[in-house]
């Protein structure tokens, strides 16, 4: 059976290249930029939407801004007029886009000075995950909950069920790579997360519906290039 291709695009949100992409989103999606308070935040969500925009352009064959993304049935972000899954994440300066013929989910996440793993770690970690962090010295407890972390919200993106999912009914098992996902309430669930190294001082997780992913890394940059013709993208 083929590997289902997940192509994991890493955008640079402090690249000021990315403002002669915005005029690609909606009125909708621009009003919610204006929500975010401070112009670094309302920025940085504008230039990821428009890459966001300009990559399943690049998918479908379709111009970025004739795109209709809508919401599915828990709030997961689709295209309304079907084509492939796909997932945005961003923190720091940095965005992941994850593209597939099948269901994926995304998270990034950046590393901050005096950010305190161990005190969520009763909050959102098993009792499993959370024996095996106070088994590790401070600082690799720290680099091991931040992944644990993105597992846990990289498979949530993928449901599309956001924080009405408890992480703490999710594990991973103690292998630092690619892992099936553990489900108390759906023991049946099938998903894999697979951990990621996008730069130093972050870490992200991707999670597909199923074993055997082939992610392939892609740099986007701030072109406008002509769409590819639909249905090459993906082959």
């Amino acid at each position: 059976m083929r590997e289902p291709a997940v192509f994991l695009w890493l955008v640079d949100l402090a690249d000021p290249a990315l403002d002669a992409l915005v005029s690609c989103l909606s009125a909708q999606e621009q009003a919610r930029a204006a929500r975010y308070r401070g112009e670094a935040l309302q920025r940085d969500y504008r230039r990821g939407r428009a890459a966001l925009r300009h990559i399943l352009a690049r998918q479908t064959g379709q111009a970025p801004a004739a795109l209709a993304l809508a919401e599915g049935p828990l709030g997961k972000p689709v295209l309304a007029q079907g084509g492939p899954h796909f997932n945005l994440s961003h923190s720091g300066t940095l965005a992941l886009v994850a593209v597939s013929e099948v269901a994926v989910g995304i998270d990034l996440e950046q590393g901050r000075d005096g950010f305190d793993g161990a005190a969520l770690a009763p909050l959102v970690c098993h009792p499993e995950e959370r024996a095996a962090l106070a088994a590790l010295p401070p600082a690799q407890a720290q680099s091991r909950f931040l992944q644990l972390w993105t597992h846990k919200e990289a498979y949530c993106k993928l449901l599309g069920t956001g924080l009405h999912t408890d992480p703490a009914r999710l594990t991973f098992g103690a292998s630092p790579g690619p892992a099936p996902v553990s489900d108390a309430r759906d023991p049946r669930c099938g998903a894999w997360v697979y951990p990621l190294y996008p730069a130093d001082g972050y870490a992200a997780s991707l999670c597909v519906a199923g074993r055997g992913a082939r992610p392939v890394w892609l740099r986007f940059q701030a072109w406008p290039a002509a769409p590819l013709p639909p249905g090459q993208a993906l082959a």
